[in-house]
């Protein structure tokens, strides 16, 4: 069995689907099966690993229990270069899959999740029957809803598995005030599921993202100093701010497969990936190479 990550946030523009693309494709790169579902009715993940308007099954089938994970999962891709009608040419990620969503069809099925008996539990049983892979990232939306209830809950898929650090929540934030109140509201949220559900849902990590220079201002350094100090080693090291980001996502290329100009922030999430597996033991199938 392998280990299941739902990327949490009760804020927006965190850098979660930014962490999960990223942690994906290095995971990917280091020799792990990965699977990406995209829980987020934006699509960023999906447009960012090559499909910016899937016209096939999506995560929505999934969840209104009218398709498997089979159906529905693709390729990670990458923009290899354009053809003559200037149209891209896409090639595979080896060792990464993907569970697209469609823009506009996952706010409806919020409404049916809600409304049909065990309909947050289907993510979970789909995982569950699908095909194991080594590492399972769910990027969830950026506020609290039954998406989230559903990633979240699809991350304890084997009731029978009790190694720590298989399953659970990592959180993105960024070092400043309104983003950092989204961690609490998550913590009691898993509270109140974990009650619902008497399922062990683990808060596992907390990721800094989008952090500004020292030289920024002081009220940067003391929000990463207020981490630290609430909640310990869960504080992975920081992913620095970077315009690289946006224009990596523009062009469908993960950042590990950016190039050099990409290289800081990719090697800041190597330091992540590095500090999840050794410190906090995630990714605890085998030993994650760098």
């Amino acid at each position: 069995m392998g280990t299941t990550y739902a990327f949490a946030s009760l804020a927006g523009s965190t850098g979660k689907t930014t962490t999960v693309v990223t942690l994906g494709t290095q995971l990917a790169l280091a020799g792990l099966k990965v699977r990406i579902v995209d829980l987020d009715s934006q699509a960023n993940a999906s447009t960012w690993l090559g499909y910016e308007d899937t016209h096939g099954k999506t995560i929505a089938e999934i969840l209104r229990g009218e398709a498997t994970v089979a159906d529905v999962e693709l390729p990670g891709r990458v923009i290899d270069g354009v053809d003559d009608l200037e149209q891209p040419i896409f090639g595979e990620i080896d060792n990464l899959s993907l569970v697209p969503a469609r823009r506009a069809t996952l706010d409806k099925i919020m409404i049916e999740l809600s409304a049909q008996q065990g309909g947050v539990l289907r993510l979970r049983r789909a995982l569950a029957d699908a095909e194991p892979v080594d590492v399972t990232l769910i990027d969830c939306p950026g506020t609290m809803s039954t998406l989230v209830v559903t990633g979240v809950l699809a991350t304890s898929i084997s009731e029978n598995d009790t190694n720590p650090g298989a399953w659970g929540v990592i959180s993105c934030t960024k070092p400043a005030y309104k983003e950092s109140r989204g961690i609490p509201d998550l913590e009691s949220q898993l509270h109140v599921l974990r009650d619902t559900y008497r399922m062990e849902l683990p808060l596992l990590a907390i990721i800094p993202c989008v952090v500004p220079p020292e030289n920024a201002g002081r009220v940067y350094l003391d929000q990463m100093e207020d981490l630290r100090n609430v909640y310990g080693n869960l504080v992975t090291p920081g992913i620095r701010r970077s315009g690289i980001v946006d224009e990596a996502f523009v062009n469908a290329t993960p950042l590990p497969l950016y190039g050099y100009r990409a290289r800081p922030v990719s090697e800041d999430y190597l330091a992540v990936k590095d500090y999840l597996a050794e410190s906090l033991g995630l990714f605890c199938l085998r030993t994650v190479a760098a």
